[in-house]
């Protein structure tokens, strides 16, 4: 949220964009039965109640009809485009996650193997020495990848780099960065998983939670924005 307002905020200073006075009543009969209509709904939210998404592209459209004349709409496609990209990553979760969770389960069960931990798979479980993890959708990487390609989108628009091309091949590799971070911190948690909920200090718990799991988010985002830095200058 906060790299999209950022994001948001140097599209106006970049293009110097200021208010302008003849806004039609027709755009602001637009604006105001939005922003009641926001106004109304947000009185209903309640916990995982997806329109909070909404809330942030929906104030910005109302800003652009209350200050701008909507033959000018297309001046700000980019900033409505950028406070799009966190509720349309929402929605991507689930089908992300249905999609890489059983290569996540796959390639931790095959590093396993690979590396001497002999470990059974069975769905999207993985049992090692009596005990063993449920790769879940929240533990598939989804998210993860998720937030490093909207990550790489804003750098793209702050640092365009030469093609699309590229931006693609950033996009992919970023996504490859990311998935192989998550399959070995799910290596990890399946060979410390007889740890969880011991007293003390757990290596599975600290690794399962956020903090731990952001050392490997780290990784994956510092990747990539190396990888983004040598194409950006290199190429």
């Amino acid at each position: 949220n906060l790299m999209i307002s950022f994001g948001i905020f140097y599209h106006y200073l970049e293009n110097k964009i200021k208010a302008d006075k003849n806004v039609n009543l027709f755009q602001l009969g637009i604006a105001f039965t939005i922003l009641m209509g926001v106004f109304y709904r947000s009185l209903w939210l309640h916990i995982g109640d997806n329109f909070v998404y909404l809330i942030f592209p929906l104030l910005l459209f109302v800003l652009v009809l209350l200050s701008n004349n909507i033959s000018f709409i297309s001046i700000y496609s980019r900033p409505i485009t950028l406070s799009l990209l966190f509720p349309v990553s929402k929605f991507l979760f689930i089908p992300l996650a249905i999609l890489i969770n059983p290569f996540s389960t796959f390639f931790t069960w095959l590093l396993l193997n690979a590396f001497g931990f002999s470990s059974v798979m069975k769905g999207q479980e993985i049992f090692y020495n009596n005990s063993g993890v449920n790769i879940t959708f929240s533990c598939s990487g989804s998210g993860q990848i998720i937030f490093c390609l909207i990550a790489m989108i804003i750098f793209n628009y702050f640092f365009p780099l030469k093609s699309n091309s590229l931006l693609l091949i950033q996009l992919f590799i970023s996504s490859i960065f990311t998935f192989i971070a998550n399959v070995f911190r799910l290596f990890l948690l399946t060979i410390f998983s007889n740890t969880a909920n011991v007293e003390g200090f757990s290596i599975f718990d600290y690794l399962h939670g956020g903090n731990g799991g952001l050392l490997f988010s780290f990784f994956s985002i510092l990747c990539s924005c190396e990888l983004y830095k040598r194409l950006y200058i290199d190429i």
